[in-house]
């Protein structure tokens, strides 16, 4: 029995097939996914920002029910983001959080100067950080054989300092005071490996085979989506010194590192992420208005060509173009107008069964 549910979340061709995605072996068809509520779907409701975001009965009630109501197709697995805002790693850092509406989250500077990256610590007693690890927890020990838990938003060291304190100190900082900058990152970068390794301990506890992170892609070990989303202020050259040292340390952390690249201001970091051997999967998101696929040929070509797997986010019916064009070798792609109209047809012009 315990065999069987293991299969009915990760299947055999799933597993065989996202492991060799993970390693950039040969594919003849992209990897597909997506994740679709179930047309009856009743999800527990709310009015109230404060229970949506901070009642973990409420949430776990939620989210839970959104895992037994939805249809995964392809290669999406069922999983649970802990999700607590973008912002939940300033949070937890003592960042008063404002709950904008059920998709933002807002973090506040806790200071006016770089030095309040040194006085910031990692308490487990944090209302934000206590929230996060009682979600991660229940979570965990409802997940064997149900679904897969993902991290929480640790977030990057250029947006924790642009959280910490207002972002123009920040960037003055990095040309007046480089190395101090570099102290607060090493200090910052602490705390995000011990935040880290914390809630992968809840994580593993679920006796689940691999790991997963926000964007719901399975991996055969732990992962998560590393970013640096405030870094596209910074030139080439700040971005190699200041992020590259934590980004390499992070990715030593765990077994299967992803990159988060958001927005066209990060392509001119896209060199330093290709040059990292350690680093085999980049997500590229373009950014809003910027979403049509044909506008990024070349950078999915860079991408590939270096060696790495790339994960797109794409309308269904933008596979076919991009598959003529760029082929399907490293390729995995999240449908983001999915619907159990569409999803049908496409796995069956692109088999995921076989590989």
């Amino acid at each position: 029995m315990k065999k069987e549910i293991i299969n009915f979340m990760l299947p055999e061709w799933k597993e065989a097939r996202l492991r060799n995605w993970w390693k950039g072996g040969d594919q003849s068809t992209p990897c597909i996914a997506a994740s679709v509520l179930k047309p009856d779907a009743e999800l527990p409701q709310t009015e109230s920002l404060e229970t949506f975001w901070t009642d973990v009965d409420f949430i776990m009630d939620r989210k839970m029910a959104e895992i037994d109501q939805t249809i995964h197709y392809g290669c999406a697995v069922p999983h649970h983001y802990i999700d607590q805002g973008s912002s939940a790693m300033a949070g937890v850092l003592g960042c008063p959080l404002k709950f904008v509406d059920m998709e933002t989250v807002w973090a506040h500077p806790r200071g006016k100067t770089l030095q309040v990256a040194f006085a910031t610590t990692l308490h487990s007693e944090t209302p934000v950080y206590a929230r996060i690890r009682e979600l991660t927890r229940r979570s965990a020990a409802l997940a064997k054989g149900h679904h897969f838990v993902a991290h929480f938003a640790l977030e990057g060291m250029s947006d924790l300092l642009a959280a910490l304190y207002p972002i123009e100190e920040f960037l003055m900082d990095t040309l007046d005071e480089p190395e101090e900058m570099l102290r607060a990152v090493e200090h910052l970068s602490g705390l995000w490996l011990e935040a880290f390794r914390e809630n992968q301990q809840l994580i593993d506890s679920s006796g689940n085979l691999g790991g997963i992170g926000w964007p719901g892609i399975w991996a055969p070990g732990s992962t998560f989506p590393l970013q640096e989303d405030v870094a596209y202020n910074l030139s080439p050259d700040q971005f190699r010194q200041f992020l590259i040292p934590a980004l390499r340390k992070h990715m030593a952390a765990m077994e299967c590192p992803f990159f988060h690249l958001d927005g066209i201001g990060m392509l001119p970091h896209l060199p330093a992420l290709l040059e990292l051997d350690e680093l085999p999967v980049i997500q590229w998101v373009p950014g809003a208005g910027k979403w049509e696929v044909t506008q990024w040929f070349d950078v999915i070509r860079r991408i590939t060509g270096a060696g790495k797997g790339i994960q797109l986010y794409v309308a269904a019916d933008e596979v076919a173009p991009l598959v003529e064009a760029v082929g399907s070798n490293r390729l995995f792609l999240i449908i983001r107008d999915a619907n159990h109209e569409n999803m049908p047809g496409l796995l069956e012009q692109f088999p995921q069964e076989v590989f």
